[in-house]
């Protein structure tokens, strides 16, 4: 059996307990699973090292929320010392956690720049009804390139202090970093920005996660590549999140979508974590089906045990 991890995204509103959606999860085809950032500390009680196979941890999790609502993966690049310090926590958290489970790498989400988020909305709405490359467009992407630019330092700033406290707890846990390219613009890290950020770490305790939906989304709303993510970060890939999107809608099933399964799994390092991270409306044949296309495409092919 190819090694293939199934997210407990898809556990919601089928679950209370990480155990039951293990065995669904087995009995499907998988053989491990990844703890999201929609796993709660209930969700994992009393559950024993080895009881389930983990291979990965989605920080935040086990995921609580700050006292303002906001979850720890916004706060790691907060201006507000008090909360950046709060979401590290929850990082040595989830990598203390994850060691205790047996997996290997954390999949981790560095933050946001504060900007005005409905720009980047606006922009999605007009990609949607085709206007794509009209003038209206293209000024409206200008403006939010512009404006993410002028308010991003300070941010980069706070999040390259949350990755280096982190990394340095995750390098005496013997536990591995991942960066994960995210779904949207105002969300770091961006291109350049991971690069920069993969430049200054130990490729042992820092790599990149690539997930597959967010890119082919920011792709098509004129943010880069699936091509240029893999040229300048495919070395470093320490997992991936195989999702389809199309548009701007992600987390499908492949074959929904637009996203090339077959190029990305000529890019994946062997020992790249495998994770399906599908919505949880899916049944079970729906899932059975997206496993084969999957491997059909050779994007299994993997030695993460």
């Amino acid at each position: 059996m190819s090694n293939v991890v199934l997210s407990t995204m898809w556990m919601q509103h089928r679950f209370d307990h990480v155990r039951p959606f293990a065995a669904s999860a087995q009995a499907l085809g998988f053989d491990a699973i990844e703890l999201s950032h929609y796993v709660t500390p209930a969700m994992v009680e009393g559950l024993q090292p080895g009881e389930v196979r983990v291979a990965s941890l989605h920080y935040p999790a086990p995921s609580i929320h700050h006292a303002s609502g906001v979850k720890g993966d916004k706060l790691l690049a907060s201006l507000c010392e008090d909360e950046r310090r709060w979401a590290v926590a929850q990082g040595y958290r989830s990598i203390d956690f994850a060691k205790a489970m047996g997996a290997r790498v954390v999949c981790l989400h560095l933050g946001w720049v504060e900007m005005d988020v409905h720009l980047c909305w606006a922009l999605e709405q007009r990609y949607q009804v085709g206007q794509a490359g009209s003038s209206a467009y293209v000024a409206l992407h200008e403006q939010v390139v512009r404006q993410r630019a002028e308010r991003r330092p300070l941010h980069l700033a706070a999040a390259r202090r949350s990755l280096s406290e982190l990394a340095d707890h995750a390098a005496r846990a013997g536990v591995r970093l991942g960066l994960e390219n995210r779904r949207h613009f105002f969300e770091m890290p961006t291109l350049a920005e991971m690069r920069t950020l993969l430049a200054e770490h130990d490729p042992d305790v820092v790599g990149f996660w690539y997930d597959a939906g967010h890119a082919q989304v920011l792709a098509n709303l004129g943010f880069g590549s699936h091509e240029e993510w893999l040229a300048v970060c495919g070395e470093r890939i320490v997992g991936v999140h195989f999702h389809d999107s199309i548009g701007v809608r992600d987390h499908l099933l492949p074959g929904m979508g637009e996203v090339d399964f077959a190029g990305i799994a000529r890019c994946l390092p062997a020992d790249a974590v495998r994770v399906c991270e599908f919505d949880w409306y899916f049944d079970d044949a729906e899932l059975r089906a997206a496993w084969q296309d999957l491997k059909e495409a050779g994007c299994l092919e993997s030695a993460f045990a």
